[in-house]
């Protein structure tokens, strides 16, 4: 296909991308369900999530690679496409990222803190910060099934479906995200600048969410084909239902 076939593809798939969340999953749950008396709960089987993210989105490639071994055929690009995406979220996550920007590559030792960079280990700070405590994370029922759920589909051997979970997890974390901060003010009366895991994805002049929905949105150009769209969006709406009902069901432990 050429690029300007995939570029046209792409603009497609973010408009029906779009029209599905702005028909099916306008307002997030942490916006109308996060409540002083559920906060804790909360944020433990949220941070649960923090925590297991890189390492589900790592262990996914086992998969792959795997797949490839066992029958002796090279790996395709759409598989390198993914894992290249896969890699710098897991690097963002426990805090590389990050590290490179500010001091360089002199920095790079600076990595081994990782009870100062890992993305959940600042959420903790956080949780501190709010309740004057320590929590630790919550692997309840309802997250063990949706943290398996999640990795099944980041680790599929179809391209498209695995495409579509991660475009689907980093879109949907961008809303997530920002209602439970918005959550959060409201019954804390907390500003972001005093979170760092908040301030990190939401807050200062150039937060880093938004350049994670806009590189995995990039996957889409390399690897989704016009007569595949029907099947990605399916695939899409499927894998944001699974990370948007697991919002809501959180907010409903007791």
């Amino acid at each position: 296909m050429l690029l300007t076939e995939h570029l046209q593809t792409s603009e497609q798939i973010h408009k029906q991308i779009s029209d599905i969340l702005s028909q099916k999953f306008e307002v997030h749950p942490f916006s109308r369900e996060v409540t002083l008396e559920n906060l804790e709960i909360v944020l433990k089987n949220y941070l649960a999530m923090s925590q297991a993210f890189p390492y589900l989105q790592a262990g996914s490639q086992k998969e792959l690679i795997f797949h490839s071994i066992d029958r002796d055929v090279d790996v395709s690009e759409h598989i390198e496409t993914t894992t290249v995406v896969g890699n710098f979220l897991c690097w963002d996550e426990t805090g590389g990222h990050s590290i490179l920007l500010e001091h360089g590559m002199t920095g790079l030792p600076i990595i081994l803190d990782t009870k100062q960079y890992f993305h959940s280990n600042l959420l903790k700070k956080d949780i501190r910060v709010i309740f004057g405590k320590d929590l630790k994370p919550s692997y309840s029922k309802v997250t063990q099934e949706y943290l398996h759920n999640l990795y099944e589909g980041l680790s599929s051997l179809n391209s498209v479906v695995r495409c579509a979970y991660m475009v689907a997890f980093e879109t949907h974390a961008g809303q997530m995200i920002n209602a439970l901060w918005e959550s959060i003010s409201a019954v804390c009366h907390l500003k972001n600048d005093s979170l760092s895991y908040f301030k990190t994805h939401v807050g200062g002049t150039d937060p880093a969410e938004p350049y994670h929905i806009k590189m995995t949105a990039g996957m889409i150009e390399k690897i989704v084909s016009e007569n595949q769209i029907p099947a990605f969006l399916k695939a899409f709406e499927k894998a944001y239902a699974l990370n948007y009902s697991w919002c809501k069901d959180i907010t409903q432990i007791r």
